[in-house]
């Protein structure tokens, strides 16, 4: 890993467990800033990887801007806050989906990772159906649907070219969107953010460090 990448990692590091404190403060705006700090780590740590040298990892560094755009409106309380980090994250997967697709897998890796990825988000919506309003519940249900698209995608180019950190990247993220749920959609437990925020910061992290290649 360069110099660049360790400076990188520690920003994101420091972003994350800034808002931590933030949060267990309750001081929003501290809270909003410090993930921002934190996203731009993990883009700053793709490019410092070479996020540009091949098409699939140039198309993911694209999910990895929308995802910290997603992130920093996930920071905005209320209804309209969460609709737009659903928003940018479900575009953010989508493009994540087709930058795995490009990297490639087989046809059986796929097919089994599919099944694994949509066992992940039916168990994510049944445990969340019934906590979601009535008028949330297409939005969460469709972006489920997209969490296991890119799940699915994601693991099995990862096992496919043995990119295995790119594999716990892809797992820590869409477990990540697990505790946002939970957070959102049931009680609002500090837990949620003690074990979602670092999931997904360290997941976000390990895919940038991924597209660097093998």
């Amino acid at each position: 890993m360069s110099s660049a990448s360790v400076v990188f990692a520690f920003v994101t590091g420091l972003g994350c467990t800034a808002a931590l404190v933030s949060t267990r403060a309750r001081r929003q705006r501290a809270y909003a800033a410090s993930k921002t700090i934190a996203s731009l780590g993990f883009v700053g740590m793709a490019l410092a990887a070479g996020a540009t040298g091949a098409v699939w990892s140039s198309v993911a560094l694209g999910a990895l801007v929308l995802s910290a755009a997603g992130d920093v409106a996930l920071a905005v309380q209320g209804r309209r806050g969460l609709l737009v980090g659903l928003a940018f994250f479900a575009v953010a997967h989508s493009v994540y989906f087709a930058a795995f697709a490009l990297y490639g897998t087989s046809g059986v890796i796929f097919g089994a990772a599919a099944v694994a990825a949509t066992l992940f988000s039916g168990g994510a919506w049944l445990s969340l159906r019934d906590r979601i309003p009535r008028e949330m519940r297409k939005p969460v249900g469709a972006y489920l649907v997209i969490v296991a698209a890119m799940l699915a995608a994601g693991t099995s180019a990862g096992i496919s070219h043995r990119m295995w950190l790119l594999v716990c990247g892809v797992l820590l993220v869409a477990g990540s969107d697990i505790a946002v749920g939970r957070e959102r959609f049931g009680k609002r437990l500090f837990v949620n953010k003690l074990l979602g925020l670092p999931a997904y910061y360290a997941g976000q992290t390990l895919i940038a460090v991924s597209l660097a290649g093998p």
